[in-house]
């Protein structure tokens, strides 16, 4: 038997990433050049394992008509579109009506996924309506949704309830540990080893991987999160001819480009900045003028004190001047590094001094340094408990004396606009949003 298919997963379509209403375009136009790319390979069928959608709620016209039309060109030509639903999709054991649901009933798609009956699993033949598993060319295709938490139980049923065909493919959308640091809903991959398949179509994990002859993940096909710019993805394009054959497709879309660096600033030199930036669009896809209006992701360390004099209205223009961006996103790494101290012929409690001085400028205090060393004389030496003491009445008694100022000086301000005669406080909501809704006073007349 012969059997050609395309194997594809995490698509996210209506994913507004970072505000954006054009990379919500871009991942429906990687859909639409995925199922283009399968009806003219005249393949026999498309698997989906997966988050086709990007949010299971708050579907939004646009993304649901975007999922019809795309999913009409391979109806138009009879080539079947087979998916289960990933965690984006839909929920876990509740058995809510959801948006693949919606697409099945309309014969746009195969939404596969077992039920359960008195708890126990059950794999019916796929009905029109219903079903976790369907025949199609003498080729079985069995599909199961994702589960969370719950997966290896479910998967541990599923398989021993599975009966193989000619050519059996296992769909789920299941990650494997290992592939990607920290991810939920991963399990170990002797689980799926035990899945008596000739194909293990995964998805969920958005990094293309192999593993063994039998168990493929594609990758999402497009990047969701700017951690996965390094992920190689695409859709994998699969012959079975007595022995199976396949090849990663990437070229079949050309993602949106992601400018991602890290830079240390070290003064108020933008024209070092502007190097830097026109420097790395030379070392990058970005030397092409094919590659427009990328995302721009940049890091930028520097110390606390020269982050108070950066403006970065400044670093966006120079960026904008050089790339072109989407869209600009910019990450302050802020450092607190402490300035040399003073030569070495300066005695001992004025380097101490200078050090806490620095210290105590981030933080809301007056500079107080000289008392800290007090303190630390104290505790070091005799740990003078009425020494310690004493100190503290004369910080309190500094403090009351700056309050008893602060006072006197509200006085002085209040006795000056009683002077003046204003009128009755009055809320002035033509200014409120240019004054920080402050209450104005008015003059009578």
């Amino acid at each position: 038997m012969i059997v050609k298919f395309i194997h594809m997963a995490d698509v996210h379509l209506g994913n507004r990433q970072y505000g954006s209403e054009e990379r919500k375009r871009d991942f429906a136009q990687a859909f639409l050049d995925a199922i283009k790319f399968s009806v003219m390979e005249r393949v026999d069928f498309i698997l989906i394992s997966g988050d086709l959608f990007h949010k299971k709620t708050e579907m939004d016209p646009i993304t649901l008509i975007q999922a019809r039309k795309v999913l009409e060109l391979p109806k138009k030509h009879n080539i079947p579109v087979i998916a289960v639903e990933g965690n984006h999709d839909s929920t876990y054991f509740r058995e809510n009506y959801s948006w693949m649901d919606y697409l099945a009933s309309s014969g746009l798609i195969i939404n596969l996924k077992p039920s359960f009956e008195d708890g126990e699993i059950v794999l019916n033949e796929w009905d029109g309506n219903t079903g976790a598993y369907i025949e199609i060319n003498n080729t079985r295709i069995y599909g199961m949704k994702y589960y969370g938490s719950l997966t290896e139980k479910v998967l541990d049923e599923f398989a021993n309830s599975m009966d193989r065909g000619d050519f059996t493919i296992f769909m789920a959308h299941v990650g494997i540990e290992g592939y990607v640091k920290n991810m939920y809903g991963c399990i170990p991959s002797s689980k799926l080893h035990k899945v008596d398949a000739n194909y293990i179509a995964l998805g969920h994990v958005h990094k293309s991987f192999i593993e063994g002859d039998r168990i493929f993940n594609p990758g999402s096909l497009e990047v969701c999160d700017i951690s996965e710019t390094t992920y190689d993805r695409g859709i994998f394009l699969i012959n079975y001819d007595d022995g199976l054959s396949y090849r990663l497709v990437r070229d079949f879309y050309k993602p949106r480009y992601f400018f991602v660096k890290k830079y240390r600033m070290k003064s108020q030199n933008y024209e070092e900045f502007e190097k830097f930036i026109s420097d790395e669009k030379l070392k990058t896809e970005l030397r092409s003028d094919k590659i427009n209006k990328p995302v721009v992701d940049i890091t930028i360390e520097v110390e606390r004190a020269l982050r108070r004099v950066i403006s970065e209205d400044e670093i966006r223009k120079i960026i904008t001047k050089h790339l072109n961006p989407l869209l600009i996103r910019i990450h302050w790494n802020v450092r607190d590094v402490f300035k040399p101290v003073l030569p070495d012929s300066t005695s001992r409690d004025v380097i101490e001094r200078e050090v806490i001085s620095q210290l105590l400028e981030n933080y809301p205090y007056d500079d107080i340094s000289e008392e800290v060393l007090k303190l630390k004389r104290i505790f070091s030496s005799t740990f003078d408990l009425k020494q310690v003491d004493g100190m503290i009445e004369d910080i309190i008694k500094g403090g009351e004396r700056k309050e008893d100022k602060s006072i006197e000086i509200v006085q002085k301000r209040g006795k000056a606009e009683k002077e003046e005669d204003w009128g009755e406080e009055e809320w002035d909501w033509r200014s409120a949003c240019d004054t920080g809704s402050r209450v104005r006073k008015h003059k009578k007349l």
